[in-house]
């Protein structure tokens, strides 16, 4: 179930260097519940799950999620901030493949491999806040559902 790892994303991307001495902060959904409703930080990440396929059947059954983070890594749209954004397309690349798992808890958390995997630099707006620079991360995961789902 996305419960059981949803939040691990979100760690995943707080452990990314911030370029200013820290890490970027990163929002979980679930354990803690702390999507806000305004951005207050940057750099911020929040993940969020966009569909699902679920396979089932006797012996197998696999939950593939398609989902994205928003990176919202400046204040603004300035122009001359866009060297620090084009940082970020290796960090989350490497971070996404030194937890390809999720600490065991999915088959894989690919970024996405049939599409665009990091969309950007592009202007994003979040509550009512002004535009700012981010990168839009489009990831899957492949979870085992076989002991969850009951076959009849």
């Amino acid at each position: 179930m996305i419960e059981n790892w949803i939040d691990e994303i979100a760690k995943v991307w707080g452990e990314i260097d911030d370029g200013k001495g820290g890490k970027v902060r990163s929002y979980q959904m679930y354990e803690v519940g702390e999507v806000p409703d305004a951005l207050s930080e940057f750099p911020c990440a929040i993940s969020y799950p966009r569909q699902v396929l679920s396979e089932y059947g006797a012996g197998n059954s696999v939950d593939l999620w398609d989902g994205k983070t928003e990176f919202h890594l400046t204040p603004n749209t300035a122009r001359s901030l866009l060297p620090f954004v084009i940082r970020y397309f290796a960090r989350i690349r490497d971070a996404a493949a030194l937890h390809m798992t999720l600490g065991g808890k999915v088959d894989y958390f690919l970024l996405q491999q049939d599409g665009k995997s990091i969309e950007g630099p592009v202007e994003l707006k979040y509550g009512g806040e002004e535009p700012h620079w981010g990168l839009i991360v489009y990831w899957r995961v492949k979870e085992n559902v076989t002991n969850q789902v009951v076959i009849e």
